[in-house]
């Protein structure tokens, strides 16, 4: 599997969240569960679909309001964990200063593999898509976030399975973001069925990546083409794209675009492209607006956020379902 994120450290969370979420103490989806592993006010969840138990970490701060306060859903890469992913990305920092609720579901494991993983586009081995569309329907009714205002973001794999979130239940999800990742994995884009309605988006890649390459490959689709299935009457029907500039050129090379925006779409909706310079197969915690270090995006700002985190919830923020 290409999209790896396996250290020492990712097993070591993946095996602390499955004694946390895994184990017979494990409550419902009511706000009720018991303490993890993890940061403080964290919770373990954890939901029955099609027989088999699934497990999530979920962070309501103090702060959040029902039916007015959003919702973010952070995805995992391929041998990840929840855990691991409230630890890197420290979203939950940001939900206690900013009031929204997140939650930090796990992966099933892929026999092909043995490592947990997410069922995108072309890797079913599982239905994923029916647990996240059950996973979402349990916090409705349990956390009651505004249904307007649901969000999914990942990492690696769970970029890509945040894209096919976005395809399949673009009807509950008001915008994806994808951080080093693509449309489809294993099979050709164009083959990616229609999405289900409009819904914005968000991507973010590192042009040094070399695990999900930027301009693609025989596995993975390039960000162009993952651009290009969003803001087309597939998707979103977007009329305005600027640059007009295509972010690889005719033989496969990064070009100068750094910025990629496409508006005037189905449901007011956006789609928005970033390009980390020298940026590899990680997510960036630190700040990446300055010149000397790496990655590098001259575009980013305190109004679009400076580091992975605050990029994307800033997108989100001000996207809601129209």
């Amino acid at each position: 599997m290409k999209k790896l994120c396996c250290s020492v450290l990712v097993l070591l969370s993946l095996s602390l969240c499955l004694l946390s979420c895994g184990g017979g103490n494990a409550s419902g989806p009511t706000g009720g569960g018991t303490p993890c592993n993890a940061r403080t006010g964290t919770t373990c969840e954890s939901l029955q679909v099609n027989g088999v138990k699934r497990t999530y970490l979920q962070h309501i701060p103090a702060t959040f309001q029902p039916n007015v306060s959003g919702l973010v859903i952070v995805l995992h890469g391929s041998g990840g964990s929840g855990l691991d992913m409230e630890s890197s990305t420290a979203f939950s920092t940001l939900a206690d200063q900013t009031g929204f609720a997140v939650v930090y579901p796990d992966g099933l494991v892929e026999p092909s593999t043995g490592q947990p993983d997410w069922a995108y586009f072309f890797n079913d081995f599982t239905d994923d898509v029916t647990f996240f569309r059950q996973l979402i329907s349990a916090l409705q009714s349990s956390v009651r976030p505004d249904s307007k205002r649901i969000y999914v973001t990942g990492f690696s794999a769970g970029a890509f399975m945040s894209h096919r979130l976005g395809v399949e239940l673009s009807n509950l999800i008001a915008a994806v973001g994808a951080v080093e990742g693509a449309i489809s994995s294993n099979g050709n884009p164009q083959s990616v069925p229609p999405a289900a309605g409009p819904v914005s988006v968000l991507m973010i890649h590192g042009d040094a990546d070399a695990t999900v390459l930027y301009c693609g490959s025989s596995a993975d689709a390039s960000q162009e083409e993952s651009f290009n299935y969003w803001t087309g009457t597939a998707a979103n029907r977007c009329s305005a794209v600027n640059p007009p500039s295509t972010l690889c050129d005719a033989h496969g090379n990064v070009s100068a675009v750094v910025e990629k925006n496409a508006t005037s779409c189905a449901g007011s909706t956006d789609v928005k492209f970033y390009r980390l310079l020298g940026g590899t197969h990680v997510w960036s915690s630190g700040p990446m607006n300055i010149p000397t270090a790496v990655p590098f995006n001259p575009n980013f700002d305190s109004t679009t956020g400076t580091t992975t985190r605050d990029i994307v919830w800033k997108f989100f923020a001000a996207h809601p379902k129209l």
